[in-house]
């Protein structure tokens, strides 16, 4: 596979995300670009795109062309959202093959992200959604993002099942601090939503009191260095429904 901007061959590095899980990410040696899976930016921490963008290029000039794809041909626009700063340029395939990110763009795309979380924090401004600060998920309807949310409740209907497991995303970690973290994800369909805590807190959290399909919850209080597991609840026709198990730790 070839990198978007140079057209050179890509090498793949193993990574680690927020939330433990081993992801591969395709490096380019040329210019020192980068194609990440969707959205996997979202679960890296600062440190971790520091040392992706820690490599030296063998190149510093390379066309001026907008990045293409190399699985599907299409050109990669830039992401023109909130969530990306107008000094950042993140490239995304129209057909969710990935992101791309140009030399250094990976690491300052991070840094930005944590400094406008860091800001609303520092003043008290709710994120009116963790999509305020997240690049931009694509709903896409399919088994593979389905499977995540199959719920544990023994003696429901499959219609109940059904719709329990309209958790379109896994939930997004995105460490705060050692003590506190936001919980994101979002629905299909307006619902009222809460976390309950299983292991490492013994405590329910409502997230959204009124329908909603983007969902985020700020926990305090946290441990450092603790293993935290958690459902979701839905409450859907007036019943309370719980999706599988997750899984969290804090730095």
């Amino acid at each position: 596979m070839d990198c978007p901007q140079c057209h050179q061959p890509l090498s793949a590095i193993e990574i680690e995300t927020s939330d433990g899980q081993i992801h591969s990410v395709a490096e380019c040696l040329n210019c020192g670009g980068h194609l990440l899976e969707p959205y996997l930016a979202n679960f890296l921490t600062i440190e971790t795109a520091r040392n992706i963008d820690s490599i030296i290029p063998k190149s510093h000039t390379f066309p001026a062309t907008t990045p293409i794809c190399p699985k599907c041909g299409q050109t990669m626009p830039g992401i023109k959202d909130d969530s990306v700063p107008q000094t950042v340029t993140v490239y995304n395939c129209p057909n969710n093959h990935g992101d791309f990110f140009s030399k250094n763009q990976l690491l300052l795309f991070k840094q930005a992200q944590q400094s406008k979380i860091y800001y609303h924090k520092l003043w008290g401004i709710p994120l009116r959604s963790a999509f305020a600060v997240l690049i931009p998920i694509l709903v896409i309807f399919s088994f593979a993002t389905l499977l995540p949310s199959i719920i544990r409740q023994v003696g429901t209907s499959q219609e109940t099942r059904t719709k329990a497991s309209e958790i379109l995303t896994s939930p997004l970690i995105t460490p705060i601090s050692s003590t506190q973290v936001l919980i994101s994800f979002s629905t299909q369909r307006p619902a009222k939503t809460s976390i309950r805590f299983i292991e490492g807190l013994t405590q329910t959290y409502p997230v959204s009191t009124t329908p909603e399909t983007n969902h985020l919850l700020s926990v305090e209080g946290l441990l450092p260095g603790t293993l935290y597991k958690y459902l979701i609840v839905l409450e859907i026709g007036g019943k309370p429904v719980a999706t599988s198990e997750y899984t969290f730790s804090t730095p």
